[in-house]
């Protein structure tokens, strides 16, 4: 029978229908502060609850700015009753994370035959609604350590790279991004205002980057867009 995933008053995890225990399928481990809970490249052992204390999870960025003292990226701080290690767990790759306690910390450490149990269950939507919200915060990540590390420019140019990649038209004449978004719509996608973005894209066609008709942006060429994003990873 699959398990599915429940809690009780006191946020402690359990296993329903069948109303068993997790506690044959977690073990509880105790990290003094500053102890690595595990470092990027590993592999994950399980899911990790944590139960009480504190935990920050960081990633190594190969690109870094001026005003980052070290390539160390911090991409969240977990509290009490949060799960985390389960985006890499869930894709079966090894982290690119390391966790570190920043306080005497209680983490339940959850089988990862408890966690594929769930998974490979008969509820597909389940599945698929989970991975589907995984790839939606590695996305937000991605734009959050974008917004820390990149210029203005950069920004704008990463959103126009990344939205004509998606839903662009390769044509004669450059790739055509017929989203019809206003200008102040992609000015908050890039973080910025709308007239730093009217500023940018009248430079970007210029020099011959991209070309402008109404709401639509035409790509000219994505080589040199991707330049001025500062070649961020996409």
């Amino acid at each position: 029978m699959a398990l599915s995933l429940e809690f009780n008053e006191n946020l402690t995890p359990i296993l329903s229908p069948s109303a068993v225990s997790w506690t044959s399928h977690y073990e509880v481990l105790h990290f003094k502060e500053n102890e690595i809970i595990f470092r990027e490249g590993e592999d994950l052992k399980g899911l990790y609850y944590l139960k009480s204390g504190c935990v920050k999870t960081v990633a190594n960025r190969a690109l870094t700015r001026g005003r980052m003292a070290s390539p160390e990226y911090i991409t969240k701080v977990v509290g009490n009753g949060e799960f985390f290690g389960y985006q890499d767990l869930a894709k079966g790759i090894k982290t690119k994370v390391s966790a570190k306690a920043i306080r005497a910390t209680e983490i339940h450490l959850f089988s990862k035959e408890a966690l594929n149990s769930i998974m490979n269950g008969p509820n597909s939507l389940l599945k698929m609604v989970f991975n589907q919200a995984i790839k939606d915060l590695e996305s937000y990540e991605n734009v959050s350590q974008l917004h820390y590390l990149a210029s203005v420019q950069e920004r704008i140019a990463y959103q126009l790279v990344l939205l004509s990649d998606r839903f662009g038209t390769q044509m004669l004449d450059g790739i055509h991004l017929q989203l019809r978004l206003t200008r102040n719509e992609l000015a908050q996608l890039a973080g910025t205002i709308n007239e730093s973005l009217s500023r940018h894209l009248t430079e970007f066609k210029a020099e011959g980057i991209i070309d402008l008709n109404g709401k639509e942006i035409i790509i000219k060429n994505r080589e040199a867009l991707m330049k001025k994003s500062g070649n961020f990873q996409f």
